[in-house]
């Protein structure tokens, strides 16, 4: 018993020390490094099992995620597309602006979609940068530690004169189980639904005045990350291809850290 106590605490020794030398090295040493903004700390790619000739595509993703330490101007967020269009995203920010003031939000967009709809506490807007399309969000006081489901789904088709499809985003705090939505979005029926390949993704989008900047002035973060899935749950990925930031990569580091979890960390 005795040998088990002592793996464990050191276990977490190495646990904390390897966190607080990556933070110190975000914070004293970035060995010139630097980046552009808005750019992305580190990412993971999905494989989901391919699609029948006649499938239209999934339904329904579900996308995990636990910030462990958060900081300002940051997008923690998921990445999928349509078998026949284009993409969408959603996720949690820090500091974004919401009706006037900087908060914490819930988000959701599609590039290259028709219509869109608020939930009755949020607000949507039509977006043009890196693209354009339409946007909905939520003020959602996300806390750290806590794990929390992002995710989307078909809804009814559009009604007359109109024609596409409706998609509705959510979110919810899997400790209380609360959930609120986020709002839905139109996009042609042509579209069909989500392809087998999406990707999670943190980024830091602050200090976008076209300079690069140093990668230690960043914020030190750390998420976990549940592997998403498809179906409400029944599909799973076929594999996870982990990356990272070659402008700041040695101040960061990703990996998987169990069965279908991996973490982000750094900068």
């Amino acid at each position: 018993m005795k040998n088990y106590k002592q793996i464990y605490i050191s276990a977490l020794l190495l646990f904390f020390f390897g966190h607080s030398v990556l933070n110190s090295q975000n914070n004293t040493n970035d060995n010139g490094l630097t980046f552009k903004s808005p750019t992305y700390v580190a990412s993971a790619i999905f494989n989901w099992p391919q699609l029948n000739a006649d499938s239209y595509g999934y339904n329904n993703l579900d996308f995990f995620l636990t910030v462990e330490k958060e900081a300002p101007n940051f997008y923690w967020a998921h990445q999928f597309s349509f078998v026949n269009g284009k993409s969408a995203y959603m996720g949690l920010q820090t500091t974004a602006s919401f009706k006037g003031e900087q908060t914490k939000i819930a988000i959701f967009s599609i590039w290259d979609s028709k219509g869109v709809e608020s939930a009755a506490n949020g607000f949507s807007e039509a977006f043009g940068h890196e693209g354009s399309g339409y946007s909905c969000r939520i003020k959602y006081n996300w806390q750290e530690g806590r794990k929390y489901r992002v995710r989307v789904w078909e809804l009814e088709k559009a009604v007359a004169p109109e024609t596409g499809t409706w998609w509705g985003s959510w979110v919810m705090d899997m400790e209380t189980e609360k959930e609120e939505f986020i709002g839905k979005i139109l996009v042609p029926k042509s579209w069909q639904r989500l392809a087998p390949v999406s990707y999670n993704f943190t980024e830091y989008w602050g200090s976008q005045d076209g300079n690069r900047h140093p990668c230690s002035t960043v914020g030190y973060t750390y998420t976990v990350y549940d592997y998403p899935t498809m179906s409400n749950g029944a599909v799973k990925p076929t594999d996870a291809i982990f990356e990272r930031n070659d402008e700041c990569a040695s101040l960061s580091k990703t990996g998987q850290i169990g069965p279908n979890k991996y973490q982000v960390e750094g900068w």
